[in-house]
């Protein structure tokens, strides 16, 4: 009898985890169809989290717990910022200091033009922390949702199109301003007049906002780049970003912001048409992504090789000419501050940023120089990145940058087949317990 119920519950047994091994095999494939859904018709924002776990996983040093969190809240961070900012600005008493991040700063009352001055730190301030919240809005809620309707499916390839959307997206917007300003310019066509007159301390409202908005975008890039996976060309990219940023300083701050208008032209133009043409590769035009990376190619060495040379000689020769090593000296007393010009009082003068004296000397002409060549040796390494893709596509190949994109395709495989070792993993693990518990309900009956 003993015997009898021994044998009836190791066939119990037995049978539970033959079926808890049927369970297993279901679970497993019902997670990965399920996985397999997720990815195609998932949430349509491709989230700040996921995003920089790309970044993590790439990098070889860990970030710290506040970049973690200034990732994660790229969206409702800004918000809470802005939205603080505007309510002490409309509620409370302290417009001097609030108008300062919101509005234009150093106007001079006679001419009602502007200059430079401490308090433009404010202004560019208030824009880097606005692209943090444009850039990850758009991406998620605009170019991701676009991309899935066009049937891009992978988290990596939905990301690279956001991000080049957004980038087409600026340089077209900023690239048409300034090449309005531009075209409005005494200096449109005449590199003499980038350097007549010199300094040019005042600045029309619409130059000024131009020019202080494009370097807020290029201090938030250097934050956008090292949040974003790390690509082939990141120490380039880097590099570019830092002498962008101090090109637009220095020649801000020393009165040589017709060059660096010229220069912003000059560099958009090509990365328009470069965003475009990834746009179209993830898309699968790849025959139009082709036709474009030749127009590309084409745009590139025009802008960035022919222009952008005789512009820095230019530089290099007629500015001395034209200029000379001297100092000018031109005071400016009414030059008000926009926080000063909302005070109670209103009286409070602003003097000129690092005194009213302007100089051009030897060492500021080197220094000048020295930047405007290093970034023109960059775009020379990626233009050899170019002509090894342009090789390619000649030889029967389709674009694809090299410049940063180049490993998509690898990292794409590279990531369906850890998430399949992964799974394959779990259903061995899985399928071990199980086999464990049969061998021993099978010794179990032996012994009975």
């Amino acid at each position: 009898m003993t015997t009898a119920v021994t044998t009836q519950s190791a066939s119990t047994l037995k049978s539970s985890a033959l079926r808890s091994r049927q369970f297993s095999g279901i679970s497993l494939l019902k997670h990965r169809n399920a996985s397999a859904v997720s990815e195609s018709t998932g949430a349509s924002q491709v989230s700040n989290t996921e995003r920089f776990e790309a970044s993590k996983n790439a990098s070889p040093a860990s970030p710290n717990a506040l970049v973690l969190y200034l990732v994660q809240n790229q969206i409702t961070l800004p918000i809470y910022l802005v939205a603080a900012l505007l309510l002490v600005h409309f509620l409370l008493p302290f417009q001097h200091i609030t108008s300062k991040f919101l509005y234009l700063s150093h106007r001079v009352e006679h001419s009602g033009l502007y200059v430079k001055g401490p308090d433009d730190a404010y202004f560019i301030f208030f824009w880097v922390v606005a692209f943090t919240f444009i850039r990850a809005f758009t991406m998620d809620y605009l170019f991701v949702p676009f991309a899935r309707f066009y049937d891009i499916s992978r988290k990596k390839a939905l990301t690279r199109f956001a991000e080049q959307a957004w980038s087409c997206g600026y340089y077209c917007v900023f690239g048409s301003l300034g090449t309005y300003l531009m075209y409005k310019s005494p200096y449109w066509l005449n590199t003499d007049e980038l350097w007549a007159g010199w300094p040019h301390r005042e600045l029309k409202h619409t130059f000024k906002w131009y020019y202080l908005v494009q370097l807020a975008f290029w201090l938030q890039q250097i934050f956008v780049l090292n949040i974003e996976e790390r690509r082939k060309d990141h120490r380039q990219m880097f590099t570019h970003h830092i002498v962008t940023c101090s090109l637009l300083i220095a020649s801000y701050n020393y009165c040589f912001t017709r060059i660096g208008n010229v220069v912003l032209c000059l560099m958009d133009v090509a990365d328009i048409v470069l965003a475009a043409a990834k746009m179209l590769k993830y898309l699968g035009h790849q025959t139009l992504c082709d036709v474009m990376f030749g127009v590309f190619i084409l745009t590139w060495i025009i802008s960035r090789h022919v222009l952008y040379v005789k512009l820095v000689w230019s530089a290099m020769f007629d500015s001395h000419k034209l200029i000379g090593y001297k100092c000018f000296f031109e005071p400016l007393d009414d030059v008000v501050s926009v926080g000063d010009a909302m005070s109670s009082s209103g009286s409070n003068k602003t003097r000129m940023w690092l005194g009213e004296e302007q100089c051009f000397t030897e060492i500021m002409h080197f220094s000048f120089i020295s930047l405007l060549w290093v970034l023109q040796g960059i775009t020379l390494m990626w233009f050899y990145m170019i002509i090894k893709v342009a090789v390619r596509v000649l030889s029967g190949g389709g674009a694809d940058d090299s410049r940063s994109d180049g490993e998509d395709e690898d990292g794409e495989a590279t990531e369906e087949l850890d998430d399949e070792k992964a799974e394959l993993k779990k259903f061995d693990e899985a399928e071990a317990d199980v086999d464990d518990e049969v061998t021993l309900v099978d010794a179990a009956e032996i012994s009975s």
